[in-house]
């Protein structure tokens, strides 16, 4: 993909801006990372999600190997992929990655309600089921540092959901 660039060969941060909130809205799924609770190796899980208020809202299991190292407050990192199947090149392919701070948010917090809403607009009548689930938790990623790359040359810094400038060599 080919930067809208003007004059001075600077990218349009507007316009890579809003093609990070087209590529936000066509996920369903994040990767997440997480160092793991026992100090090992770091666990990889994958969570739908639902954007609201400024972060990422998933309902993760504590069967999941990825859910107790957040709750105990573990670095992670979350990353969108776009679809094997929509990318040309796999080294192009378009990307985003974070690191995160998780907030975990109690079935009796004012919130709660409406985020479950959020989520359950985007997956379906499931998240009813799960919030219904002792096991559950509702995480909130708040995004900080990350990337975005939408192609060859195409590689940008982000501070939460705003590009801030591109990534240079």
């Amino acid at each position: 993909m080919a930067l809208n660039q003007d004059a001075d060969d600077t990218p349009d941060l507007a316009a890579e801006n809003g093609r990070l909130d087209a590529f936000l809205g066509g996920q369903s799924a994040l990767v997440l990372a997480v160092t793991s609770a026992d100090d090992g190796p770091p666990v990889i899980g994958t969570l739908p999600f639902a954007r609201v208020d400024g972060a990422l809202w998933v309902l993760a299991s504590e069967l999941a190997p990825h859910t107790r190292p957040l709750l105990d407050g573990r670095e992670a990192s979350v990353a969108l992929l776009a679809d094997q199947s929509d990318t040309r090149n796999p080294f192009a392919r378009e990307r985003a990655q974070w690191t995160v701070s998780v907030e975990p948010v109690a079935r009796d917090d004012d919130r709660f309600p409406g985020i479950a809403a959020a989520l359950r607009a985007r997956h379906g009548k499931t998240v009813d089921l799960l919030c219904g689930l002792g096991d559950f938790h509702l995480l909130g990623f708040h995004l900080g540092a990350g990337s975005y790359v939408n192609g060859f040359g195409s590689a940008f810094v982000l501070d939460g959901f705003s590009v801030v400038s591109q990534r240079r060599g």
